[in-house]
């Protein structure tokens, strides 16, 4: 009964090719998990991790509601899966799904588009309600019959078992500028664990330092009512676009040492900043393939205000430091050249 329903849901989203379409074929789908689900979820069993802080089980529920975030890893992960169905036709596709919250909203939907044989998923997350969540959603919507582990793990220092080599590794688990949730110390360790040929979804994270004027650029509020596209989103003119910082993906991380600290290299400060008097990170996403988060698409996306230009008036030159060592956040150094 409801894999049916689901199947028409997750087609729509596949399909849907506007703002209004992204809309209304991801309301459809947050409505049908509330529809069929039973468990209560809490604000209060947030689980501090070494390396951010993993959602609870209701603020991971809410995800679903940030629409172009929901319906564009979809889209991603659906291009992922068939490239590599495509790619290895002979064999099962071993997928892992670090941080899969309660509905297991990025994979589960999926699912019914490909035959039962063809995706061994292993679903991880360090919630034991959502865990159970998603065992009951696999139940209910008639699931069963695919090869779907649940784990309840921490996926910062999960390690997969040596049948299981990881052709697709998707982990959704981050704030604006990389803030708060372990997302890039999940990364880490994860991408460590890939072979050449695995996918890493989201495939890039870019972080880029702009001076602009922060509350003039484009910032999301309400991810149901403010469902745009990047084209039609203005930017703040007089931003200034100053370097990238670096690039969150599997290169960054595959066989390295692990390491819970990035550093900039240091960069001149304008002498005139009057049109743009902030010190920013921008984060856009780039999940697979053409399929990219912009600016201010998503709450993953918004821009984040690191410091005011004014504050830094007796000095030449600024780094920013990320530092995801416990709750990831951003500081820097000054010097004067």
């Amino acid at each position: 009964m409801y894999k049916q329903e689901l199947t028409i849901i997750v087609q729509s989203i596949i399909a849907s090719n506007t703002a209004d379409q992204y809309a209304a074929a991801a309301k459809t789908l947050s409505d049908f998990y509330k529809k069929i689900n039973s468990i209560t979820f809490s604000q209060d069993n947030e689980k501090a991790v070494k390396g951010g802080v993993a959602l609870s089980s209701l603020g991971a529920a809410d995800c679903v509601d940030d629409y172009l975030r929901t319906v564009f890893f979809i889209k991603g992960i659906y291009k992922a899966l068939t490239q590599l169905c495509h790619d290895f036709p002979d064999r099962s596709i071993n997928v892992l799904y670090a941080g899969c919250g309660p509905y297991a909203t990025l994979m589960l939907p999926l699912l019914p588009l490909f035959n039962k044989e063809r995706i061994n998923a292993v679903l991880i997350d360090i919630n034991a309600i959502s865990i159970a969540s998603v065992q009951q959603l696999v139940t209910l919507i008639g699931l069963d019959e695919y090869q779907i582990q649940l784990l309840e793990a921490d996926a910062i220092t999960y390690t997969s078992p040596e049948n299981f080599s990881i052709d697709l590794a998707v982990s959704e688990t981050m704030d604006y500028a990389l803030t708060k949730e372990p997302q890039v110390a999940i990364v880490q360790n994860i991408a460590a664990q890939l072979p050449a040929h695995g996918i890493l979804i989201p495939k890039e994270i870019r972080v880029d330092l702009m001076y602009t004027f922060f509350d003039q650029e484009p910032y999301l509020k309400n991810a149901v009512t403010e469902v745009e596209g990047y084209k039609t989103l203005q930017p703040y003119p007089h931003s200034v676009f100053v370097n990238r910082l670096f690039t969150i993906n599997k290169e960054l991380f595959s066989k390295t040492t692990p390491v819970y600290k990035l550093e900039s290299d240091f960069y001149k400060l304008p002498d005139n900043f009057s049109n743009h008097p902030d010190v920013c990170v921008f984060t856009e996403i780039k999940i697979f393939d053409d399929v990219e988060l912009k600016t201010a698409e998503s709450y993953i996306t918004n821009p984040y205000c690191v410091v005011s230009l004014y504050s830094l008036i007796n000095n030449s030159a600024l780094q920013l430091v990320y530092d995801f060592s416990a709750i990831p956040k951003w500081s820097y150094n000054l010097k004067n050249e």
